[in-house]
């Protein structure tokens, strides 16, 4: 791959993160690559650079959960135009210009990674340099793990998940083309990284990930992969540290995304002091009554309000247009300010209560797991699992939960329909099955004509 048409004039466009503290480098401007890596301070803005572009509203700011929930099967495709009706027909081109940037904004974050991990021997102090190596590491894998969710079939697709995944750079060489790497290879890379970060960061760290954020994506890659062994593992060992304080308040429908991150947060994203409120794409700057700019169907919003103990039903809203006509729409992101939750506490206790059901073991801790969700949401008002509750049980309230607790966020919903099917179940959007072209995205156009090693994904054959 070219990277030189993903960072313009290969240049490291400096940052920090201000409400940060453990690596606090202040801008220093443009300068080529070879002149600016010269000493401790450099490598640290250098690292500091991978924030802005992962907190931009072309990838974690916004973007990232939008696409993935056009695809998904809660948005509501009637009045859609453009970009958003081609990804939400799993229609994608390589001109969709939408997808152009979701694909290159992460190669951004990867590309000051990589020379983060070229230049550690300039940080002099062991402790900084670990701190630095494990975010580097965190974040590349972070976002190789994205990229390889929407742009290749999912793990499990392949016996041996050999089949095309994304283009693996573990260097910042710049112009050198190369073809894809398998799904198994970026896998690879992915566990590979976080497994280092989890050993050379500090359990917390400030609003930097630390080692607990490590085990808790190590707990989400390998659920993803339907390993669940490993993901209990992970997902138990971040709750059982005793870092993070699940909420149990009838108000955590508002903590959760609130001005201040909730006690629940592993890994957040901050509003930056002095900055314009970010996460501008989750708000719909169009229309302020919806999150993410989309409508839901009718049938999502009926699922999602259905029970009226549900403390969540707040996060959900029927709006009526000016033409008379009702819209749907999800709620959680309708704040002039909030903190944003990357992973958190809920969703640990979900994938521990799951794979805790796949394997049929420990299934109090899972049974205690959803209880404590349920009994949260619906405030007492949901009969709990009983102490002999068997594992299809567990996971058939794990999974109707899941959908309700994680609407909107992270992507989930897709993520979880293609888990599922690769798993082996029946999964899939309306008459579009789990495994069908159109819910992989396509590259760019640029990325096919400049390399000339690149395959482009398959293209077509689906319908809702």
């Amino acid at each position: 791959m070219k990277l030189k048409h993903i960072i313009p004039a290969a240049l490291i466009a400096f940052g920090s993160l201000t409400a940060c503290k453990k690596i606090e480098v202040k801008p220093t401007g443009q300068v080529p690559p070879e002149a600016a890596i010269k000493n401790e301070a450099d490598v640290l803005a250098n690292l500091n650079a991978t924030y802005p572009p992962f907190r931009g509203d072309n990838f974690w700011g916004g973007k990232a959960q939008t696409v993935s929930e056009l695809m998904s099967d809660l948005v509501d495709g009637t009045n859609l135009t453009g970009d958003y009706l081609s990804i939400y027909r799993l229609g994608t081109t390589g001109t969709t210009g939408t997808i152009s940037s979701l694909y290159s904004e992460p190669y951004v974050i990867i590309y000051r990674a990589n020379v983060t991990l070229e230049k550690l021997d300039l940080i002099t102090t062991e402790a900084t340099r670990k701190n630095a190596e494990g975010q580097a590491r965190f974040m590349r894998a972070f976002c190789y793990f994205e990229l390889v969710k929407m742009y290749a079939q999912p793990w499990g697709y392949t016996a041996d998940n050999s089949h095309l995944g994304v283009v693996v750079k573990t260097t910042s060489e710049l112009v050198k083309a190369l073809p894809r790497n398998s799904v198994k290879q970026a896998y690879d890379l992915i566990l590979e990284d976080l497994k280092k970060a989890e050993n050379l960061l500090p359990e917390t760290n400030g609003a930097y990930p630390g080692s607990l954020a490590a085990k808790a994506m190590l707990a989400r890659v390998y659920f993803q992969m339907n390993d669940f062994a490993n993901a209990y593992n992970y997902a138990n060992q971040v709750i059982a540290s005793g870092k993070f304080t699940f909420d149990n308040t009838a108000n955590f429908v508002n903590n959760r995304f609130a001005p201040v991150h909730t006690s629940e947060a592993i890994w957040w994203l901050v509003n930056e002091t002095g900055q314009a409120a970010a996460f501008g794409p989750m708000r719909n700057a169009s229309n302020p009554t919806q999150s993410l700019g989309l409508t839901i169907t009718k049938q999502a919003f009926d699922a999602g309000t259905a029970n009226t103990a549900d403390r969540r039903r707040v996060w959900y809203k029927d709006s009526t247009t000016a033409s008379g006509s009702i819209i749907y729409s999800v709620q959680k992101y309708n704040k002039p300010l909030f903190e944003l939750p990357i992973i958190h506490l809920t969703e640990m206790k979900l994938i521990r209560a799951e794979s805790a059901a796949e394997l049929n073991q420990n299934l109090a801790v899972a049974i205690g797991d959803i209880n404590d969700i349920t009994n949260r949401a619906y405030g007492g008002a949901m009969t709990p699992l009983a102490a002999n509750a068997t594992a299809a049980v567990i996971k058939a309230r794990v999974r109707s939960e899941r959908k309700l607790e994680m609407v909107f966020e992270s992507g989930d919903r897709l993520q979880q329909i293609k888990r599922i099917g690769a798993k082996g179940e029946t999964s899939g959007v309306g008459q579009a099955p789990w495994n069908c072209p159109g819910y992989v995205l396509q590259f760019p156009s640029n990325e096919i004509n400049i390399n000339i090693n690149f395959e482009q994904n398959p293209q077509g054959g689906c319908s809702r």
